[in-house]
């Protein structure tokens, strides 16, 4: 009995051992789980003062800005009629290409120069926080479009917060007011900037998929559409308004530079443009004065990205070099998809297409197959190679008799299209002369022609044309002109005064 009564004693000892160990196990771990816990908010509220520390000036404001901008809106609007785009009756381009005679020798002349027109200049950045993206990465998200033969997602967007009744200022006033209210287009203006970085997207592209975007969450309504796409493009810093045409609501921007061949609106001392169907109506535009933000960001048209696009499943054409004699034939393809996109800009000054980057595509084979080719050349040896290459390795035709207006090529253009002209040669001659030889180059532009001239290397000399650009000597180049080497120009322009551009390569 006294055994038993020990046993039973031990075992309520025992019990009691265990269920205090638990008990205290419980308290460590509920100890523990709070203390992770009160971690994890402690990070998350750290995480949150960095986030918004390094937010800019503008994003951290623009809840105020919106409020702002939405009494803007609510005030009168004015009524603007458009200038249309200066017509311009340019000498017709020669229907075939200059050929020098054979064994022609340059003449060596000092061309007098018209004018000396400076490189262009960068405009900065959009004042926004870029989201870092890893190239290729992928994730699901509940909404899905397809942008450029491109699979695209964004989050979840509340569409019942956009919602226009009448289009009287003050009714259009509070709509702005109640999208905005409370950050609630912060995400889906985060989703817009992630695909911009994800795409590569320069500031037209932009437009475009922030255009794609509203037309996703509002496929049947135009009106709509052009009021979110407008918001949007506020958010991210960019130089756009709302505009009234014919009853319907309208995107306005603002680009950076001329566009040809479009109708155009001054406000406030600068140049604005209608975006979507309403662009080419001659019926007066009424919109609001003033920005959203101090200084906005124009829409930059220079193409400073080559976009990352699916090629999808056309071919396109395929390029080959058979007619130039000097080394063996190669081929290279470029993405349909790009060159669609190209197909959408909007005509600018032909210099800003020398702006834009090559592909991946032309830089390992063009430019690769011609390093190569330069590689232990001097220079003149390699310039007159080069020149060669754009006499024979291109068809020509003018823009005139290939489409029927004018149309500077971006670079890979010249390899999807059959022919090219006299611009496009000049620019790509000049950045293979910059990228591989490590030559500055300047454009000779004429009234009905353009040519390049190239800064050789002190001690290199070229008999033939020169310019004389701020005390530095350039060989007058053309890589139009069939046969004609370094310090060759056709007798026809050497007494014509050309305007020299600098090059921002």
């Amino acid at each position: 009995m006294k055994r038993i009564t020990v046993f039973l004693t031990s075992a309520v000892l025992l019990g009691l051992t265990g269920a205090m160990a638990q008990s205290s196990a419980r308290s460590s771990q509920s100890s523990g789980a709070s203390a992770f816990e009160k971690y994890k908010a402690e990070k998350k509220a750290e995480f949150e003062r960095y986030k918004q520390e390094k937010r800019t000036e503008f994003e951290q404001y623009r809840q105020r800005l919106n409020e702002e901008y939405a009494k803007m809106i609510s005030s009168s609007w004015n009524s603007y009629k458009g200038t249309p785009a200066p017509k311009e009756t340019p000498k017709p381009k020669p229907v075939t290409p200059e050929r020098a005679k054979d064994n022609a020798v340059p003449t060596p002349r000092q061309i007098p120069v018209k004018e000396i027109k400076p490189a262009e200049k960068p405009i900065p950045d959009v004042p926004v926080t870029i989201p870092k993206v890893k190239p290729g990465s992928t994730k699901a998200y509940p909404i899905n479009f397809t942008f450029f033969n491109t699979k695209c997602g964004i989050e979840n967007f509340d569409t019942s917060l956009l919602s226009i009744g009448a289009t009287d200022n003050a009714s259009l006033g509070k709509v702005w007011k109640r999208l905005t209210a409370d950050n609630q287009l912060d995400q889906l203006t985060d989703d817009c900037l992630r695909l911009r970085e994800e795409l590569n997207l320069c500031d037209w592209g932009y437009l475009l998929l922030v255009e794609k975007v509203a037309a996703t969450l509002y496929p049947k309504s135009p009106d709509y559409q052009a009021f979110l796409t407008t918001a949007l493009l506020n958010q991210s810093g960019y130089d756009c308004r709302i505009a009234k045409k014919e009853g319907h609501l309208a995107l306005m921007y603002h680009p950076s530079h001329r566009i040809h061949a479009q109708t155009y609106y001054m406000i406030d001392g600068k140049s604005y443009y209608i975006h979507g169907p309403l662009a080419h109506s001659n019926s007066d535009t009424h919109t609001y004065g003033g920005d959203f933000r101090k200084s906005p960001t124009p829409i930059r048209m220079v193409m400073d990205r080559y976009p990352r696009f699916t090629a999808g499943k056309e071919n396109g054409r395929v390029y080959r070099s058979d007619k130039w004699k000097a080394a063996p034939p190669f081929s290279l393809k470029v993405n349909p998809s790009v060159i669609d996109f190209l197909a959408t800009y909007p005509q600018v000054d032909w210099h800003l297409y020398g702006l834009a980057p090559v592909s991946d595509e032309l830089n390992s084979t063009l430019f690769q197959a011609m390093a190569i080719l330069t590689e232990g050349m001097g220079e003149v040896e390699a310039v007159n190679l080069l020149l060669s290459y754009h006499h024979y390795g291109y068809e020509y035709m003018t823009d005139g008799d290939q489409f029927g207006r004018e149309k500077p090529f971006f670079f890979d253009e010249n390899y999807f299209y059959p022919y090219n002209d006299c611009e496009d040669r000049a620019i790509m001659f000049s950045r293979l002369v910059h990228d591989i030889l490590g030559l500055d180059v300047v454009y000779l532009e004429y009234p009905r022609h353009l040519a390049a001239a190239v800064r050789f290397s002190p001690g290199v000399e070229v008999k033939g044309a020169t310019v004389d650009v701020e005390g530095k000597t350039y060989v007058a180049c053309d890589p139009t002109c069939i046969g004609a080497w370094a310090g060759y120009l056709d007798p026809k322009y050497l007494s014509v005064k050309p305007t020299v551009h600098k090059i921002r390569l």
